[in-house]
Order: structure tokens, then C-alpha cells, then sequence
């Protein structure tokens, strides 16, 4: 499926609470070498929260994974912070096989919570997503994490089922946000 608009090639200059510079772009194949910084930044807790299970780092075919994508069927978004060039979060999107429907997946480094950035990302790849046409993103999110819970329910995602007793799936329906 082609893409309507070339959101996916534009780049975004943002501020963040924090008040760092932040550069948001397309992932490329070379920011694999900023994947150990950055998740020597993540806590094991928000590495849990993110991939449902303990784990001390990224196997080196993830990292490829996340390196190397198919950009018909998927698409990730780096945060690059602007003064020193790290890798501070990311946000990916994979297209469903009806290739109406994609599922996002979200990291930011853990001393950047409650800054903006994860909302800044969310907001990137929820514009792609309407560009390249699609009607639906969801996204699964442990019953616990209630922060990521709550900006989902701000973007306008809504619970639509109980994966488990722990998972909940939020989704946003593209087609009735007409351009928000």
C-alpha cells in the first residue's frame, strides 16, 4: 500500500519538558549502534512494562529486527536528542495482514517519563498511520501501567478488550478522528 503523504521522510524539531532538543526522524539501519546506550538508559521495570516479561537487553536479531525494516509493513520513529546525538525513544509500527490495521510499540528512556516524548511519538506514527491510509492502530499495554494506559485513553485510544487478565488492547480508529 503506498503512502499518501511523505510523513515518514520529514523530520520534527521538538522541545521537551525537559527542555532537551528533540530530532524526530525515520529509523535507519546505522542507529543500531545507539541501541546500547539507550537501553543501559531504560529501567529493568519499564523494559518489563514494555515487553511483558524480564529481560536484561535486546538479542542481537531483535536489534537487527529493529534495524533492518519492511517499509510496506512497517515503520519505526527515532527521538535523537539534538545537542548530543542519543537515541532517547522509539516508536514502531507493524501493519496487521489485512494491511488496514497496524500494532504500535513504544520506549523512551526512563529518566524522560512524563516529559512529553512518548506522547510526541505516539502523535508521529498516529499521523503516519492516517497518510499511508489505515483505519485502525492498537497497541497491547499491561493492566499496570497505568501512565501509558492514560496517554493512550488522552490520544483518544479506547480499551477494546482484555488480552489477558493483565493485558488490556487499546486501539484508535483512524477513520473517526478525521484529522485530529
Amino acid at each position: 500500500m503506498p503512502n499518501k503523504g511523505d510523513s515518514g521522510l520529514s523530520e520534527l524539531h521538538e522541545t521537551i519538558r525537559g527542555g532537551e532538543r528533540v530530532l524526530i526522524r525515520r529509523v535507519r539501519p546505522e542507529d543500531v549502534a545507539l541501541y546500547p546506550d539507550f537501553l543501559g538508559d531504560v529501567s529493568a521495570e519499564d523494559l518489563r512494562l514494555r515487553f511483558f516479561a524480564r529481560i536484561a537487553e535486546l538479542s542481537a536479531a531483535e536489534i537487527d529486527k529493529l534495524a533492518h525494516l519492511d517499509y510496506r509493513h512497517e515503520m519505526a520513529f527515532i527521538a535523537l536528542d539534538e545537542n548530543t546525538g542519543r537515541m532517547l525513544g522509539l516508536v514502531r509500527l507493524k501493519d496487521e495482514l489485512d494491511e488496514q490495521t497496524a500494532e504500535f510499540a513504544i520506549l523512551v528512556r526512563s529518566r524522560l517519563k512524563g516529559h512529553g516524548l512518548g506522547w510526541l511519538l505516539m502523535r508521529r506514527v498516529i499521523d503516519y498511520a492516517e497518510e499511508k491510509g489505515l483505519r485502525r492502530v492498537y497497541g497491547d499495554v499491561l493492566a499496570e501501567n497505568t501512565t501509558m494506559l492514560q496517554m493512550c485513553a488522552e490520544l483518544g485510544f479506547h480499551v477494546v478488550e482484555d488480552v489477558g487478565s493483565d493485558i488490556r488492547r487499546v486501539a484508535l480508529d483512524l477513520e473517526n478522528i478525521g484529522g485530529q
